[in-house]
């Protein structure tokens, strides 16, 4: 018997079958209620709380597909293997591989992922709407043009297709063409009352079970909603043209037919019951009274439109005592409004659950796998392998990552690096670092690293390799996953994320491991012992994962649903919010997707072969859809609309809201984002934060009230207010800094730059990450390399003097090799760019020795110490300035001490070899910058006896160009005229002592070419007294630099001496320190160049330092 139960929403037809299934109890017969998949779960708790207790006895919830697994159970057809999505697609791709030839339209299929996506969707509607490919070629021979080949195609398509999944498997799409077939046989229906609810229409599979149920003499009760059988509001065409169909095949085969109408009110609100009978009415009806059930409400974007959702949404929670679960919020094209809305309803601490099926491609083990196959496929490119580490699947931890990321990025390794047998062995912190015990325990764990990262994909690779066949290769891939422990990692991901609270994502994550499985085994079944090598098995191997959906269940069962109109889990619900409410999308346009145009639909629909949506059938779709959506609540209806979408076109409200104005007298009301605020304790505090810099009188209002009941977060809000750089307390100086201040050359310069990028490398320890490179900084520790080897060798020969140049190259070249030894690995993982420029370097090297053994010669001056380290050499303590928590001792390293011995005192001058532009400037030493040399030999001044046995004189100081000199003219030169550039160029920057005696023994010429003085220039000759005077100014600049730092100073006040010369430039911490002279209260430091004569008046009190 058919019975159809037809009305429209909310009239109780639903309540009538699980009235009519709760009495059914005791009878002995069987009850079903047949409802759509996304609607089970809810039918199950209404029907359940209807019928109590007893209802499993006699009575369940089935959807069509539960329905069929039920009886295939009975028969015995439960071991059949159905595809999933990923094995589905799989399928596909091996149908369109061996179709391209021959396909007209198609063709690109092959090699196209979204081709064959869109070919499987347009299967699995043709396999729905129970069309053959007999059908379809037949239709192709008499259809012409575009859409004759497009049948052609999907007509050999579907044919391949089936062809594939017959080899031991089966689409699920086929499930109920299966299930209509097999149900004469089935007892499972026999003396069964079945309800079908919840369904606007039926697809011709769906309809083809109903018909064999009616065959079977099952009582089949359908429930529509339609206002009339034989005619009425086009809005429920689809409901009737059903009710048409059933009846018409119930009487063709003499069926007993029978149809009740509902009318009954079913407790909604009066107002939203007139809206419901009257939203596509066109007569000029007004409802009498004011309501409040109806709100229209216009934002000014979509994401306004989030906003305000979520702000009505905790109004009606706190003003109506409602649950969240009792408010639903729907949105036509819903993917355009998700994560906007998730993201308003997280900053207003409500939870949403949105029902989204989470994309594989951005889960952890698609992108694992994909780089596996890259590294094994790829050349083992480092790039591949990191992002294969990073997946957090592959054994090593984020800090061990980090670690072993740093190290190869920081060596540029590549490919066969990670495959030698050999252990890395480059120093850990670049070029010319010192190798210690700690520097040999660190490569010992980055080489262990190395070998936990690579050993499991050496074995992938070489399964990969041993392979020959699909199933060969699904092996090598599950010996993969057993050799990462891949299960255990998954699962224990999962709790750490269940006991963090993030019960969504833990879901996900215990899904993910049953899914690859799945995937895996459905690849390796489907392709068998074809022919099959790593990279064409795991390209559909990656294509069938990526594709792979993974569902979610609400993490709590009180919160507030979000979805497509006529995807709503839930049919009662006391308050909808509707998002989106514009002409395009409510009700929802009818756009062209898949393969066939509407146009094209059409068509086919005259030849007989009617996919469900062709015609007037879609217009019919949209407005049941929308219609359905609306009537859901029974409290209230909220629509909000924007004012402009994305690309800032104006929208125009729904005819829908139209309506809805006009029938209850409404006005569109603006409410603004600010008074919306005020519905969240969260938002109200970011309220609360505006007024703190003026806002308006919904701020005010804010932080009114935080002032009164939460006192201490509108506190916390103005201390933050109130943050600047501030500084250090005296416990972090000395947790950063140590219980003794230590400052070497280099720190006293970066200080005197700037306080805050001395705190970022000093305190922070934060360094740029940048590979090791011969550029000046790695080029300067070679050169100061050599030149101490080499100077030392040569003062060990006699000096200078005593060797000649051969031999100086020869002892240069000697180092070199060493250096090339040691530090660059034989130069292996070195480009032959890299080659060549050492070659050049090394040529560089033979000139600058060349030149300082020319110095030499001609000078009385003898090296002493190379690299004289002062707080290495006992003889030498640390030098100490200030008292107590103040003190300060000074460290560094001198790069070369020369001496020499006139008259029982000994007469020394510091040497710095510079391979950089850098010279001395006076004016900088008055600033507390490039105070290196000087501190050096003021040092040696104090404890220099000590060292060498005799009282110290000092000498001076001199850069020496430890690089070979670029000559610039703008027109040619002779040699002559080089020679003479190039001789200037070489000549020593410093500062020496006012003594002919002393020059001339460091140079034996009257017209010295080395020494920093000439006949036109005298500023580089001091008195010794006015060496004194700059001893005390540079103690007296230590002291106070010591006692900033004590006092925890941070400041970002770069020096700024011109455009080009000022600490901010290239500052590789200026990101972090967003500096902004002038704001802040922090501002540029003035260092402009002085005059040497003014730099000394300053120093010697004649004039005040302004």
């Amino acid at each position: 018997m058919l019975r159809i139960f037809y009305g429209t929403a909310g009239t109780g037809k639903s309540s009538a079958a699980m009235e009519e299934i709760k009495n059914g109890a005791g009878t002995g017969e069987r009850y079903i209620m047949l409802v759509p998949e996304q609607y089970s779960h809810e039918a199950e708790r209404e029907l359940s709380e209807k019928c109590g207790d007893g209802l499993s006895l006699y009575a369940e919830v089935l959807s069509f597909t539960g329905l069929a697994r039920a009886v295939s159970n009975e028969l015995g057809g439960g071991a059949i293997n159905y595809l999933n999505k990923s094995g589905r697609l799989l399928c596909m791709a091996l149908a369109a591989d061996g179709l391209y030839s021959r396909l007209k339209v198609y063709g690109a299929a092959r090699h196209r992922a979204q081709v064959q996506s869109m070919l499987l969707s347009a299967v699995s509607e043709l396999k729905t709407s129970c069309i053959s490919s007999q059908q379809l070629a037949e239709a192709a021979e008499s259809c012409e043009g575009a859409l004759g080949d497009k049948l052609h195609d999907l007509s050999l398509v579907l044919e391949a297709y089936d062809a594939v999944i017959a080899n031991g498997s089966a689409d699920p799409n086929d499930r109920l063409g299966a299930l209509a077939e097999k149900l004469a046989a089935s007892s499972f229906c026999e003396k069964t009352h079945i309800y079908a609810d919840g369904f606007t229409d039926f697809t011709a599979q769906e309809r083809s079970v109903l018909e064999a149920l009616l065959l079977k003499g099952v009582q089949l009760t359908v429930c529509l909603g339609c206002d009339e059988l034989g005619g009425g509001s086009e809005v429920f065409e689809l409901g009737r043209i059903t009710a048409r169909r059933l009846t018409a095949f119930a009487r063709e085969h003499g069926i007993p037919c029978e149809t009740k109408k509902f009318e009954s009110d079913s407790g909604k609100a009066e107002p939203l019951r007139f809206f419901a009978e009257n939203m596509f009415g066109y007569g000029k009806l007004s409802y009498p009274e004011k309501t409040d059930c109806i709100k229209i409400l216009r934002a000014s974007d979509r994401s306004a439109e989030c906003e305000l959702a979520a702000a009505e949404t905790a109004r009606l929670v706190r003003e109506t005592g409602c649950r969240r679960r009792d408010i639903a919020i729907a949105a036509g094209g819903f993917d355009d409004y998700r994560l906007s809305l998730e993201a308003a309803f997280a900053r207003y601490g409500l939870p949403l659950y949105t029902a989204r099926k989470a994309d594989m491609r951005s889960k952890p083990i698609p992108a694992l796998i994909s780089a596996a196959y890259e590294v094994v496929l790829g050349g083992w490119e480092t790039d591949d392998i990191m992002d294969y580490l990073r997946t957090g699947l592959a054994g090593l931890n984020t800090d061990e990552c980090d670690e072993l990321e740093n190290y190869v990025f920081l060596w540029q390794l590549h490919g066969g690096a990670w495959l030698r047998s050999e252990p890395w062995h480059m120093h850990p912190e670049g070029y010319g670092a010192e190798y210690t015990d700690k520097t040999e325990e660190t490569l010992s764990r980055i080489n262990a690293l190395r070998e936990r990262a690579a050993e499991p994909l050496r074995r992938f690779a070489r399964g990969c390799a041993d392979a020959a066949t699909a199933r060969g290769q699904a092996e090598a891939l599950a010996l993969l996953f057993s050799d990462l422990k891949l299960a255990e990692r998954l699962g224990e991901k999962a709790q750490e994320l269940t006991d963090s609270g993030r019960g969504a994502a833990a879901q996900e994550y215990a899904q993910l491991w049953d899914l690859t499985v799945d995937t895996l085994e459905q690849c390796a079944a489907i392709l068998g012992d074809a022919q099959a090598d790593a990279e064409y098995f795991g390209r559909l191997f990656t294509l069938m994962l990526s594709r792979a959906d993974i569902g979610t269940i609400p993490a709590s069962l009180d919160c507030v649903t979000a979805g497509e109109p006529d995807r709503m889990r839930k049919r009662h619900i006391k308050h909808l919010i509707v998002l989106g409410a514009t002409d395009e999308r409510l009700p929802a346009a009818a756009q062209d997707t898949g393969v066939f145009s509407s146009d094209e639909r059409a068509r086919l629909f005259e030849m007989d072969i009617d996919l469900g949506g062709s015609g007037d059938g879609e217009l019919w779709r949209a407005f049941a859809n929308a219609y359905n959506c609306l009537t859901l609540p029974s409290d209230t209806l909220t629509l909000i609309y924007p004012a402009r979408d994305t690309n800032g076109a104006e929208q125009r409200p729904s005819f829908i809201v139209n309506r809805a104005k006009a029938l209850f007298s409404l006005e569109t009301q603006e409410p603004g984002l600010d008074r919306a605020r005020l519905n969240s304790p969260g938002a109200a505090l970011e309220l609360a934060a505006n007024s703190l810099g003026g806002g308006g009188v919904y701020a005010s209002s804010a932080a009114e009230f935080f002032r009164r009941h939460e006192p201490e977060r509108l506190s916390a809000l103005e201390r933050s207010a109130r943050l600047s750089r501030g500084s250090l307390s005296r416990a972090s100086v000395k947790a950063l800094y140590g219980d003794k201040l230590y400052l070497s050359a280099s720190r006293i310069d970066r200080f005197a730059s700037c306080r805050f990028s001395y705190f970022m490398q000093y305190a922070l320890r934060a360094k740029p990450r940048t590979p090791a490179q011969f550029t000046a900084p790695e080029i300067g520790s070679f050169v100061h390399k050599m030149l101490e080897q080499v100077c030392a060798e040569v003062h060990a020969l006699g000096g200078f003097g005593s060797v000649d140049d051969k031999q100086i190259l020869s002892l240069a070249d000697k180092f070199t090799q060493e250096f090339i030894r040691t530090q660059l690995n034989d130069f292996r993982e070195k480009s032959e760019r890299f080659k060549h420029l050492f070659k050049r370097l090394r040529s560089d090297l033979h000139d600058i020795l060349l030149d300082l053994a020319a110095e030499m010669r001609s000078s009385d001056f003898e090296p002493l110490s190379f690299e004289l380290d002062f707080s290495k050499t006992p003889e030498l303590p640390p030098l100490r300035l200030g008292d107590g928590e103040d003190s300060l001792s000074l460290t560094g390293v001198a790069d070369r001490v020369d001496g020499w011995l006139h008259e029982g005192k000994l007469y020394l001058r510091v040497i710095d070899y510079k391979t950089g532009d850098k010279t001395f400037d006076i004016s900088d030493v008055l600033y507390g910058r490039n105070l290196q040399m000087l501190l050096y030999l003021f040092s040696l001044a104090e404890n220099g006896d000590r060292l060498y046995g005799h009282e110290i004189v000092p000498a001076g100081v001199m850069y020496v160009p430890a690089r070979s000199p670029e000559v610039k003219a703008d027109a040619p030169i002779g040699d002559a005229e080089f020679a003479k550039k190039r001789s200037s160029e070489l000549r020593r920057k410093g500062l020496v002592l006012d003594d002919p005696d002393v020059l001339y023994a460091m140079e034996h010429s009257d017209k010295p070419v080395f020494l920093p003085v000439s006949s036109r220039s005298k500023s580089a000759l001091v008195s010794a007294e006015r060496l004194g005077i700059l001893a005390k100014h540079i103690d007296k600049t230590l002291c106070e630099m010591a006692a900033e730092l004590r006092a925890g100073s941070i400041a970002a006040d770069p020096y700024y001496a011109k455009q080009e010369d000022t600490a901010c430039k290239n500052c590789e911490y200026f990101d972090a320190c967003r500096f902004a002279d002038g704001e802040n209260g922090e501002a540029m430091r003035p260092t402009p160049h002085l005059e040497a004569t003014r730099v000394w008046n300053i120093l010697e009190g004649v004039e005040e330092n302004g």
